[in-house]
C-alpha cells in the first residue's frame, strides 16, 4: 500500500493509513475520526517530568503491568492517541495498544495541548473506558489532578503537588510527585 504524504492526502485517514505512516513524520501525530492531531515536540521540562513520573509511577503499579512513555492507544477504531505516560498490561510488542489493555494514562499539559489535555482526550479517554485519568499541570505551579472513572466519566479523585504523596485509585500503591526544576 502506498501511503500518501500529508499534503497530498485529501480524504479522512484510515487506520491503516495512520499506521503506515513513517515514525518521523512528526514529533506527535494522533488519530481522531480520520483527522490528524498534530502536537510540536515537548519541551525540556516536559521529559523531564515524564521520566521522573515514570520512574514514581513504576513502584506504585501491581505486578503483571508496566509504565511506558508515548506509545499508541487505540481508543477506537479510528482513534489513536499518543499519552504522556500509560500503566498497560504487560502484553508483549505491538504497534498499537487497545484502551481495556490500560489502566491509566497521563497528559503533561503544554502550551500548544492545553485544551485537547484538559477537555477533548479526558472525555474520549473515559468513553473508551480507562479506569484512571492523570492531568499535570506545569504552570503556575507543578499539580498533578487525578480522575477516578466512575459511571463512564471522570471524577476527581486528589490533587498533589510536587513531593507530595500522590494517591491513586487501587489497584495502584501510593507514589510521590516527583520534583523536577527546569
Amino acid at each position: 500500500m502506498s501511503v500518501p504524504t500529508l499534503d497530498e492526502h485529501a480524504q479522512a485517514w484510515t487506520e491503516e493509513e495512520f499506521l503506515a505512516l513513517p515514525e518521523t513524520v512528526w514529533p506527535r501525530l494522533e488519530l481522531l475520526d480520520g483527522a490528524l492531531l498534530v502536537s510540536p515536540a515537548p519541551r525540556k521540562f516536559h521529559q523531564r517530568f515524564s521520566r521522573a513520573l515514570a520512574n514514581a509511577l513504576d513502584a506504585a503499579v501491581p505486578e503483571g503491568w508496566e509504565v511506558l512513555e508515548g506509545i499508541n492507544v487505540r481508543l477506537a477504531t479510528g482513534r489513536i492517541f499518543i499519552p504522556d505516560l500509560v500503566v498497560v498490561r504487560e502484553i508483549g510488542e505491538g504497534v498499537v495498544t487497545d484502551a481495556a489493555d490500560v489502566a491509566l494514562v497521563a497528559e503533561i499539559v503544554s502550551p500548544s495541548t492545553g485544551s485537547q489535555d484538559r477537555l477533548l482526550k479526558p472525555a474520549l479517554y473515559a468513553a473508551a473506558g480507562i479506569p484512571c485519568y492523570l492531568r499535570i499541570e506545569q504552570q503556575p505551579e507543578l499539580v498533578v489532578h487525578v480522575a477516578a472513572l466512575e459511571a463512564g466519566e471522570y471524577v476527581d479523585y486528589v490533587v498533589a503537588r510536587a513531593g507530595e504523596p500522590l494517591r491513586l485509585p487501587a489497584p495502584f500503591a501510593t507514589a510521590v510527585v516527583p520534583t523536577i526544576h527546569g
